[in-house]
């Protein structure tokens, strides 16, 4: 064993105990040890935690009570939704070279309701925002709170974590470590990956961990906090969305950028007719219609899935059962084919 704070690094960072992200963007189903976390500290295995965890205080069985369906989806029976719970949030901010100013205002406003969060800026061009709470608090309430200290900073941002109150079963998305060993350089005085001071310098591991520790968040203080979030209410119509564009491009696709029908189902998510029952209806409806338009607006196919995914992750906003593929055994398969589908269709409709 390393000198490495690691047992406190990993309190600080306590999560789903038994899956973690991997820095490819996949889920890997085994322990989150101390080894893992010295892997991930020294660079060996650079990491992520979902920091969702259903029953922590196993009052209805614990965490790994899980059943799996006939498809591999794992879930908890008789799910209770206030049973997830968090010890950390975090706000990822991706707007560019006004991250860090964005992320200083938030933290600004959280201070305000006695809330202590730290700000790193994310390996590419972004932040994160992380608080770290004394006791397991809600999930719902954690994300709560972060958001009305967003709304109250007018703030742009790109997802809050825990991603949804609730799930039928873990382990949900996960936010990468910050101090992992093979994190990039920085540019200028500027680390990547690592906690920043209030000057905006980067802190050493030890100092981080003994600073958050000693400034974690009482629950009660969320839960005030939680309550001044207002949940938007969208302006729209009683109709599916109407074609009113065309097909065909007006410029070169940007396909890290969204526009027309797929950017306003993105960020304004589904009319009343989705969230009915029926088919073309539903959150696969929803995905699916989707996908349909960027096709239709001449994005890549690899595009269509990346984006694709990115709003399945995001259904928790709008449907209590969360995202429809995110977190299964065979998410990536199914989203393929749901892409497929929504291809042949666009290609149809042309």
């Amino acid at each position: 064993m390393s000198d490495l704070p690691v047992p406190q690094f990993r309190i600080l960072f306590t999560g789903f105990p038994l899956a973690y992200g991997t820095d490819e963007g996949g889920c890997r189903w085994a322990e989150v040890d101390d080894d893992l976390l010295e892997r991930h500290l020294t660079g060996e295995e650079m990491i992520g935690i979902y920091p969702m965890v259903y029953d922590p205080n196993y009052e209805s069985g614990g965490p790994d009570t899980w059943r799996e369906d006939v498809d591999n989806n794992r879930y908890y029976r008789d799910m209770n939704p206030d049973l997830w719970m968090c010890k950390w949030g975090s706000i990822d901010i991706d707007e560019g070279d006004e991250s860090l100013v964005i992320a200083r205002n938030v933290s600004m406003v959280l201070r305000a309701m006695d809330i202590k969060s730290w700000v790193e800026l994310s390996r590419s061009k972004g932040c994160h925002l992380w608080i770290f709470n004394k006791e397991w608090v809600r999930a719902s309430v954690m994300r709560r709170a972060m958001k009305a200290a967003l709304d109250l900073a007018g703030a742009k941002y790109d997802a809050v974590y825990p991603k949804q109150d609730s799930l039928k079963g873990p382990p949900g998305n996960y936010m990468r470590l910050p101090y992992g060993g093979n994190r990039p350089p920085g540019t200028g005085l500027l680390d990547r990956q690592v906690i920043l001071d209030t000057d905006d310098e980067g802190l050493d591991l030890f100092d981080f961990i003994i600073l958050a520790e000693q400034d974690r968040t009482p629950t009660a203080v969320l839960e005030r906090a939680a309550v001044l979030y207002e949940p938007p209410k969208p302006v729209i119509p009683d109709l599916p969305p109407k074609r009113d564009y065309s097909k065909e491009p007006l410029m070169q696709v940007d396909g890290s950028r969204l526009r027309g029908l797929a950017s306003e189902m993105f960020n304004n998510g589904p009319v009343p007719y989705y969230r009915e029952h029926g088919a073309g209806k539903g959150r696969h409806g929803f995905l699916n219609r989707f996908a349909r338009s960027m096709f239709e607006s001449g994005y890549t196919r690899t595009d269509v899935i990346s984006w694709t995914k990115d709003l399945d992750s995001r259904l928790g906003q709008w449907w209590d059962d969360g995202p429809k593929f995110a977190g299964r055994h065979d998410s990536d398969r199914q989203i393929d084919r749901l892409v497929t589908d929504a291809q042949q269709r666009a290609t149809i409709t042309r």
